[in-house]
């Protein structure tokens, strides 16, 4: 197993990266090269956090709830995505909302379960996006109460995943070539099951495609016909953050077992339907004593660059960088709820880039860091959940500056664009923009 000081040393020295030249990030952005210039907010210039949208409430059958926004990715055409979970009704937890406990008494609810997600265009514009300007759109997915039940990360993935004749979950739709589908896009969510049962834990991520001609809140035509996702795989209960790798791959924040898990997605099947056995899941185990920690309702977030992998420890007040290509031992074995057999590791390689302490100086109280992202220069910035700040840090843990966002507790997942961080402020339900000053 390589060292942690020296895969430390490896990050510094690659930039984060995994080659010289400027690559594309999950969250929009590019690792970093020689010519890059150095971000506005690296120069230390005054910020302003301008509102970008805030979010509505749901109103439909006799029910007035709120959308709560939880964290942001990057359409690849510019556009700012927002995942939302929905104000749970305070008579139910997760033990008997919506499960076979809750059903059998007095009334349930199941349609708080669900997730949604808001597409805002032009966030760089100085008017907040609203249905009133025409920049907000809202979806929630037909059978969302369980394919996004209380989500908590998204991360757009593959422009283009390609649907076979011959491929699992092809042979019922009747197509006869291949069908491709683009803007493809995944999200974790944070519930021990996503279906009305009380013991299994019956939920994982999914994978939709963003494009609206299929991902429009409707049902589709077959009797088998479940929304409109484009995968699911049952193998990670309470998922506080997601990252997006290449192909159809992703990782995730474990927060029922404080492990990274890693998802293959392989071929999609076509949209709703039922086949999911096309995947390969692996889980990586954290040493003893030092394992992730979620924070209820608060996400985690990770990001892929090149190939590392960085991690918002929420529960454990400190930034971790995976090194992806370090010799690992298999542990053992488990199994998926698809009864799959899935392989768990030991021995990935990771450094604590900054601890609780480092962060507690900055931020000044409870250190929570949830959001994370890096900007083109390869500077990486975390939220701070519980006092409202923002840091900006290098790869060795050396922080440039702390802004405080004067929003106080509540800040959440995090994103860039173009060098503009994006960051949602869970307690006003907003999302924000930090703007340099000319």
């Amino acid at each position: 197993m390589r060292s942690l000081s020296s895969f430390l040393l490896l990050v510094l020295a690659l930039g984060c990266g995994d080659d010289d030249s400027s690559t594309p990030t999950a969250d929009g952005g590019t690792t970093a090269d020689a010519s890059e210039p150095e971000s506005g907010l690296r120069s230390g210039a005054p910020v302003t956090f301008a509102e970008v949208y805030t979010a509505t409430r749901y109103t439909e059958g006799g029910y007035d709830r709120a959308w709560l926004p939880k964290d942001l990715s990057v359409h690849p055409d510019g556009q700012l995505w927002v995942v939302q979970q929905m104000e749970r009704d305070g008579s139910f937890t997760d033990e008997d909302e919506c499960t076979e406990r809750g059903l059998g008494g007095a009334a349930n609810d199941c349609v708080g379960q669900q997730g949604s997600t808001v597409a805002i265009t032009d966030p760089a514009a100085l008017e907040p996006a609203s249905d009133a300007n025409g920049r907000v759109r809202l979806v929630v997915d037909a059978n969302s109460w369980h394919f996004m039940r209380r989500p908590s990360g998204i991360a757009f993935g593959a422009e283009a995943l390609t649907l076979d004749p011959s491929d699992p979950g092809a042979e019922e739709t009747g197509i006869t070539a291949p069908v491709t589908f683009t803007n493809t896009f995944a999200t974790c969510h944070e519930h021990f099951t996503g279906n009305p049962t009380d013991t299994a834990p019956y939920i994982g991520p999914t994978v939709w495609t963003a494009d609206p001609a299929i991902y429009d809140g409707t049902n589709g035509s077959f009797s088998w016909s479940n929304g409109s996702h484009l995968d699911m795989v049952h193998a990670t209960q309470y998922c506080m953050g997601i990252a997006y790798e290449g192909e159809n791959k992703y990782w995730l924040f474990d927060g029922a077992n404080g492990f990274l898990d890693y998802y293959d997605f392989g071929k999609p099947h076509h949209p709703g339907h039922y086949d999911h056995s096309d995947f390969v899941v692996e889980r990586y185990l954290m040493p003893e004593g030092d394992e992730l920690a979620r924070v209820p309702g608060v996400p985690s977030n990770l990001h892929v660059d090149g190939r590392t992998l960085w991690v918002a420890d929420t529960g454990n007040g400190r930034v971790l960088a995976f090194d992806l290509d370090s010799p690992t031992t298999q542990f053992g074995t488990y199994r998926t709820m698809e009864n799959t057999s899935a392989p768990t590791f030991d021995g990935l390689a990771f450094a604590t880039v900054l601890d609780s302490a480092v962060l507690g100086a900055e931020w000044g109280g409870a250190v929570e860091p949830s959001g994370l992202a890096q900007l083109p220069d390869g500077t990486l910035a975390v939220a701070s959940h519980a006092t409202g700040h923002v840091t900006l840090f290098d790869a060795d843990g050396t922080v440039v500056r702390t802004i405080d966002s004067g929003t106080g507790a509540g800040l959440g997942g995090m994103t860039q664009i173009d060098g503009t961080l994006y960051v949602v402020q869970m307690e006003a339900r907003q999302i924000l923009r930090v703007d340099v000053a000319e």
